[in-house]
């Protein structure tokens, strides 16, 4: 098995992830690895908290939504959530991994993950709101950049819009 060095350990190139359903009570762990993840690009303290509230997940949203969480054993590597728009299109309105397995495949296994939900569940396109340091992971991925919106948040701010067409067949 391939692996790579990581700090002080070694971390298998293809790790065994688990991927199950978030749980209520799992809201303040993923909130708290979304914001590490985030701050992981180098964004200021200002800028971390304009968009703190968007980085908190509550026991309800979790419910509603479709959101899964990617584990090896105990660590929690990463999570994301999709929000339907419509009856053709879903939102991946959160995909975080935690710094420490960046790199290492866990987005991508999310991403894989997500897709396959969504193909089941009958969407056809998944549309992405990205910060811009993840614009080039999902095109990796097969996402085209579809536009540009402003941010919610921080006023003069574009995010990338992308979107993945699911292929049926």
């Amino acid at each position: 098995m391939m692996s790579i060095i990581k700090g002080a350990h070694t971390v298998p190139f293809f790790m065994s992830i688990k991927m199950t359903q978030a749980q209520a009570h799992d809201a303040a762990a993923i909130g708290a690895l979304a914001v590490r993840s985030k701050a992981h690009w180098g964004y200021d303290e200002a800028f971390m908290q304009q968009v703190k509230a968007e980085l908190t997940y509550q026991a309800d949203q979790i419910q509603q939504h479709p959101t899964f969480i990617a584990s090896k054993g105990s660590s929690l590597l990463g999570f994301y959530q999709l929000i339907a728009i419509d009856s053709s299109t879903v939102e991946l309105d959160a995909l975080f991994v935690d710094p420490d397995f960046i790199g290492q495949g866990v987005g991508a296994q999310l991403f894989s993950h997500a897709v396959k939900l969504a193909s089941g569940l009958g969407y056809q396109t998944i549309a992405i709101q990205s910060d811009p340091h993840a614009e080039n992971i999902y095109c990796k991925q097969g996402c085209k950049k579809v536009g540009e919106k402003p941010s919610l948040n921080i006023p003069g701010r574009l995010l990338p819009s992308m979107a993945f067409y699911i292929e049926k067949g």
